[in-house]
């Protein structure tokens, strides 16, 4: 017997997801296939003792550990946010010298010039790949 089908059904059954025809199209096959019968029972065990389950709520020493390392992610995104707010008043002050000042060196401008373009290019890039990405989100419609 083709019993894929049947197992994504058991499987739908434990979750509470599966319709009155659909239980008792696999209620019929179970009747019916021995092998199928015994797996849906041990699945059934093993999804009440899972249920069963307490988490232990975490102590008040392991939140005194969780917190310094929230502080400690916090620092790094403001330390980064420093280091590339630094980086763009710097590309800033190129693009301006870049544009105002005639008696800027070519070479100068040539090294002012390479690394706007390519942080242009990379934005280009990621912002293309975004864009593609959303479009072939399988996760989409998901809710967390």
């Amino acid at each position: 017997m083709a019993c894929g089908r049947f197992k994504e059904l058991m499987m739908a059954s434990l979750d509470g997801e599966i319709c009155a025809e659909e239980r008792a199209e696999l209620e019929s096959h179970l009747a019916e296939c021995a092998e199928c019968r015994r797996e849906f029972e041990e699945l059934t065990r093993v999804s009440e003792l899972v249920g069963e389950i307490e988490l232990p709520r975490p102590s008040q020493e392991d939140m005194m550990k969780y917190w310094p390392s929230v502080y400690a992610k916090i620092e790094r995104g403001a330390g980064w946010g420093l280091v590339i707010l630094g980086a763009l008043v710097w590309v800033a002050y190129g693009v301006y010298l870049f544009l105002t000042d005639p008696g800027t060196d070519v070479l100068v401008k040539l090294l002012i010039a390479l690394p706007v373009v390519g942080v242009l290019m990379l934005l280009v890039s990621v912002i293309r790949e975004r864009v593609h990405m959303s479009k072939t989100e399988r996760y989409k419609e998901v809710e967390r």
